[in-house]
């Protein structure tokens, strides 16, 4: 008796139905991670940018008193808010592609511009005596150490005349103001982009746990 035997899909019809089998398990896994990711994300950023030194001057140190920011703690904790809350992520299910099984998954942490925030009044302190909104954050993150105010340096010390209790600007001739030096930051050099740069490794394990 002879018997034969006709293979009716081709080989690469049988692989991608091998890998559709797949497919399934393996997006619940991926699924899994996303949550993980969405969940402790924010919480991982409101982290960093505590604990960078940026922060903590801002609070109550150096640049709380050069920027004169009074209510520094309520606008830093409104930005953090905002930039924990804001983050976008881009997430493509498992599929077959070809000889293989394809997903992505992306975070996009801060705007570049920050124009989530400079347009809020987080990002600036009113200045009664003069009449207008000091710009401290652009100042902060863009403007490096290039010079602010010419013909002026600020003094710390306390004082009841001081928005901060602490922190006067006078004049002085020839002397011109701008952030300090070990603070001042451009677009792709700032305090955020250094707190992120210095805890890149906790956030690539959060990813790794994730996902594993």
């Amino acid at each position: 008796m002879e018997i034969k035997l006709k293979v009716v899909e081709s080989l690469n019809q049988i692989n991608k139905g091998i890998l559709n089998s797949f497919v399934q398990d393996i997006k619940k896994d991926i699924d899994r991670g996303v949550v993980v990711v969405k969940n402790e994300l924010p919480k991982l950023i409101n982290s960093i940018i505590v604990s960078s030194p940026e922060y903590s001057s801002l609070l109550g140190g150096t640049l709380k008193y050069e920027l004169g920011i009074p209510d520094a703690n309520t606008k830093i904790a409104a930005m953090i808010d905002i930039w924990s809350t804001n983050i976008q992520y881009q997430y493509k299910p498992p599929a077959v592609r070809g000889p293989n099984i394809i997903s992505t998954f992306s975070a996009s942490l801060f705007k570049a511009d920050f124009s989530d925030i400079i347009g809020t009044d987080y990002a600036k302190v009113y200045d009664r005596i003069r009449g207008y909104n000091l710009p401290w954050l652009q100042w902060l993150v863009f403007y490096g150490n290039a010079p602010l105010i010419d013909d002026y340096q600020v003094i710390l010390r306390n004082s009841s005349a001081s928005r901060t209790g602490r922190g006067l600007m006078r004049r002085k001739e020839g002397y011109t103001w701008r952030v300090p030096s070990e603070f001042s930051g451009i677009i792709s050099d700032n305090w955020i982009t250094r707190a992120i740069a210095a805890k890149s490794g906790d956030i690539e394990s959060l990813l790794e746990r994730a996902f594993k």
